[in-house]
């Protein structure tokens, strides 16, 4: 390698870890930050090779620690070097969007599990404790609304719909963990890819949005879900019950991103102005019963295909 270019790649590999430095840090502090700091070292490996990226990771986590503590530090290996280098080198590859985000979502939850493993490792982390603050936090509040004179009966209802929403959350937590683990890794995704087009780098093309489908055999998670459930609930089998309703949630989610595409093809079809799209968007997300039947007619795509876009793409399914 040339010294101007061996210096060059010097300079902004020391440039792109300082700027991680400076998010790592600041994640101690504003943990929203842990959606833009693998981007640092994304950058890097995608210009420079993994193991520059690893090198440079390995840099953070010890600024990190020297600034912050070494707990901070021991995130870092998980959110930057797990999750930064995995997706950057998918990228690399010029993997196509799915197997980019699906392989960044297994990162991101070997992640998680680093970290949630560390929290109870340490003893600063656990569900139940958090379950008890959260109970703790409810008690206070309707402490509170007493003392301003909120009828007793109000307070019951908030208190029992309260409880209801918690003992849910919990059923549904495994689930909710796999919608948290691809939203983290999507938002990951589509903020490298801005980065990335800014700076000259080009990228596999996303459909658009009003053309994302999934097939038919991702509709059986869906139908498998179901029967776990009404088999679980009928015969008093509370695993096979929740094993159903955590499916059911997934699938469902996956199901409502598609049937949501699909509402956004006939809006563009029949050239709904932005005022009318945000109108329905609104009405649609404040009635759960609205997000449901669109969820419904995601499932019904994935097996009637409204859009016919197995026949425009020659009878393969995106």
């Amino acid at each position: 390698m040339p010294r101007s270019m061996a210096t060059r790649t010097l300079v902004e590999s020391a440039l792109l870890v300082a700027i991680a430095t400076v998010f790592c840090v600041l994640d101690a502090y504003v943990p929203v930050f842990a959606l833009v700091y693998p981007l640092p070292i994304v950058v890097l490996v995608v210009r420079h090779g993994v193991k520059a990226g690893a090198w440079a990771t390995v840099v953070t986590i010890a600024a990190t620690s020297m600034i912050v503590g070494p707990l901070q530090g021991l995130t870092v290996l998980a959110k930057v070097g797990i999750i930064g280098i995995t997706l950057a080198w998918c990228i690399r590859r010029r993997f196509a969007p799915l197997r980019t985000l699906l392989l960044t979502s297994v990162a991101v939850a070997v992640s998680m599990v680093f970290i949630f493993g560390l929290g109870a490792w340490l003893g600063g982390f656990s569900l139940a404790a958090i379950e008890e603050t959260l109970r703790k936090s409810m008690s206070s509040a309707t402490q509170f609304y007493r003392s301003l004179g909120v009828p007793e009966a109000q307070l019951q209802q908030a208190q029992t719909q309260m409880s209801q929403l918690i003992e849910t959350a919990k059923i549904i937590l495994p689930a909710s963990l796999v919608m948290a683990v691809v939203g983290v890794a999507g938002v990951n995704y589509l903020l490298a890819r801005l980065v990335l087009g800014k700076l000259g780098y080009k990228m596999e093309e996303i459909p658009p949005f009003a053309r994302w489908r999934v097939s038919w055999p991702f509709g059986w998670g869906y139908v498998v879900g179901l029967v776990l459930s009404v088999v679980g609930e009928a015969r008093g089998m509370p695993l096979v019950w929740k094993a159903g309703a955590n499916l059911l949630s997934v699938f469902g989610a996956l199901f409502l991103v598609q049937g949501m595409a699909l509402c956004w093809y006939f809006m563009n079809r029949y050239h709904l102005n932005v005022a009318v799209r945000v109108l329905l968007g609104v009405f649609a997300f404040l009635n759960p019963i609205v997000l449901q039947i669109v969820s419904w007619v995601g499932l019904f795509d994935a097996w009637l295909d409204f859009r016919k876009l197995s026949l425009e793409s020659g009878g393969k399914i995106t």
